[in-house]
């Protein structure tokens, strides 16, 4: 596993929820990361069950579906993308092993959906500690179970969204 969050330093966690797609998993959703930052946080050696990914570079060059076929860890997808810094990430789904599902959209949203019987927890753990979010947060946005918690710098709660779209309304008017 690797911490490739410092490299994105300039970015800061705004907006946090938390869901329960089914009764043995737990969603967790961060606005202000991109999918790399969250990524670089699983063990190379974890398998890709699935991949539905649209990606593309400054020519309009999509990703092909032979060099998706070539991603069987998460290792080569992060070192794909390393590599190929061009790319440009718009939306992806990552199935991995052990029902890990990585889903993000416009490289700046992501959500992660961990079983509660793994280990995966420890992704979260690391992305709060990482970006100085207070790990007492976590209870506030299972309290308020799909909702939208916005925060500032010093991890206070300073909205309180039933929807996204709410959240959006609200940035509109400012």
């Amino acid at each position: 596993m690797t911490n490739e969050i410092k490299e994105y330093d300039g970015l800061r966690i705004q907006l946090l929820s938390f869901d329960k797609p089914t009764q043995r998993a737990d969603r967790y959703y961060f606005l202000e990361m991109s999918t790399l930052q969250a990524t670089t946080l699983i063990q190379d050696d974890r398998e890709i069950v699935d991949i539905k990914i649209t990606a593309y570079n400054d020519q309009n060059d999509y990703l092909k579906d032979l060099t998706l076929k070539s991603f069987k860890t998460i290792a080569d997808f992060n070192r794909f993308f390393k590599e190929n810094s061009d790319y440009y990430i718009h939306d992806c789904d990552l199935e991995l092993e052990d029902n890990l599902i990585l889903s993000s959209h416009d490289d700046g949203e992501v959500s992660i959906q961990i079983a509660l019987e793994g280990s995966d927890f420890k992704i979260i753990q690391t992305i709060f500690n990482q970006y100085d979010i207070d790990l007492d947060l976590i209870s506030k946005l299972k309290e308020n179970q799909g909702h939208y918690i916005e925060i500032d710098k010093n991890n206070r709660i300073i909205g309180n969204y039933p929807t996204f779209d709410d959240y959006i309304e609200k940035e509109k008017i400012k």
